[in-house]
């Protein structure tokens, strides 16, 4: 066991040290000794290990290389001469650094989702998400049935091992394995190889209709914001804004497309997606193919902003070869970015206390809109096996 889990590993070590430093703290009459030293040392750990990372199905995680920087399209307001291309991601850039920048975007952050995955679960594999879901959208008489199903199929297994019965124990568990848990999760194969086609389009639109329904909760203020699909020369990307600098609120910072909801113009929240994308960039296709509501943690998402966001996934089609027009009285720039780039894992930084950070784009990423991008890259794009370019 010592050898074989590092948790164990770990534990025993911390017990040791106790154990020592509390004898010469004693002799030494410095009783807080060992808890200093045991901070520091897991201050020390967090600094040299910032990044946790999330838990992605395996595949080849794609490289920052020049297949794709063709779609790495930027429109900038008030520039006549057309799009041009980004060619060096945030954590690539030689005057940003990585801990100064955690340390500023902590401090504009009170609090922020949580994200780190551990088990399996029922329906996912962050402990108290999954029990969020299940107290969300379950009633209590599906609850407790599913309850008393277990406990009859661990009272069969307990039977079942005390007279060695094995092969009707594998029979009995074998539904609850590993593999074919992640099976059940990841049924199909989506192809980001090539531009989002019909197909690939029907399939986002189903994983979106499956999600586990939220509780509405009333609130005084309510937004939406577009997950904006595109190709851009062929390549699945997302559409992303940079605010203008002259803005009041939030100058400068990466957003999706989107704002508050209007009373008089606006008769559902994808009205209002759809209305203010036209207003921040001229040029877009029209219409937008709506494929569905990203329902996230409305708790979570008022927590970051204060206001009731509801994330819509739009497709624009292919833009690659358009000349947008940014409003500048909005919006700075214009930006795509390959959606295989946003499951390259040394790319997101993903704390505890705050929302995660990407950093593989022209620009970072984080707050309202890094959550969001990677809620829907975890509930809606990791449902499938990805085929990448």
């Amino acid at each position: 066991l010592y050898k074989s889990n590092g948790i164990w590993h770990d534990f025993l070590l911390r017990l040791i040290m106790f154990q020592f430093l509390a004898k010469v703290g004693k002799a030494s009459r410095q009783f807080s000794c060992p808890f200093q030293i045991i901070k520091e040392y897991d201050k020390a750990f967090l600094c040299n290990n910032f990044r946790t990372y999330l838990s992605f199905p395996s595949f080849e995680e794609p490289s920052f290389d020049k297949s794709t920087k063709s779609s790495h399209r930027v429109w900038r307001a008030g520039d006549s001469s057309g799009p041009s291309i980004w060619t060096v991601p945030v954590n690539r850039q030689n005057d940003i650094n990585i801990q100064s920048l955690l340390e500023k975007l902590g401090k504009q952050e009170l609090q922020g989702g949580r994200m780190r995955q551990r088990q399996l679960g029922v329906l996912r594999e962050d402990p108290a998400e999954d029990m969020r879901l299940l107290t969300e959208n379950y009633t209590v008489p599906s609850l407790a049935t599913a309850v008393r199903d277990r406990e009859e199929t661990l009272q069969l297994c307990a039977k079942l091992a005390q007279n060695e019965q094995w092969e009707g124990l594998k029979s009995v568990l074998k539904p609850y394995c590993h593999d074919l848990i992640l099976e059940r999760r990841t049924i199909k194969k989506l192809n980001l190889a090539h531009g989002l086609n019909v197909p690939e389009l029907e399939m986002l639109r189903k994983a979106l209709m499956r999600m586990p329904r939220r509780v509405v909760q009333a609130h005084s203020k309510r937004a939406g914001v577009v997950l904006a699909l595109c190709n851009v020369n062929g390549l699945p990307s997302l559409m992303l804004e940079k605010r203008s600098p002259h803005l009041r609120a939030h100058p400068d910072e990466v957003c999706l497309p989107g704002g508050m909801v209007s009373s008089i113009e606006d008769t559902s929240i994808v009205t209002t997606c759809l209305r203010e994308m036209q207003e921040e960039i001229e040029g877009l296709p029209q219409p937008a193919s709506v494929l569905g509501v990203l329902r996230c943690n409305w708790g979570e998402v008022h927590h970051l902003v204060g206001v009731a966001v509801t994330p819509v996934v739009c497709f624009v089609g292919e833009i690659g070869h358009l000349d947008l027009k940014p409003n500048p009285d909005e919006v700075a720039e214009v930006f795509t970015i390959p959606l295989i780039n946003f499951l390259r894992r040394s790319d997101w930084i993903d704390r505890e206390g705050f929302a995660p950070i990407f950093v593989g784009g022209p620009h970072t990423i984080w707050g309202l809109t890094g959550y969001i991008i990677q809620r829907f890259i975890k509930d809606i794009l990791l449902r499938y096996t990805i085929y990448s370019p």
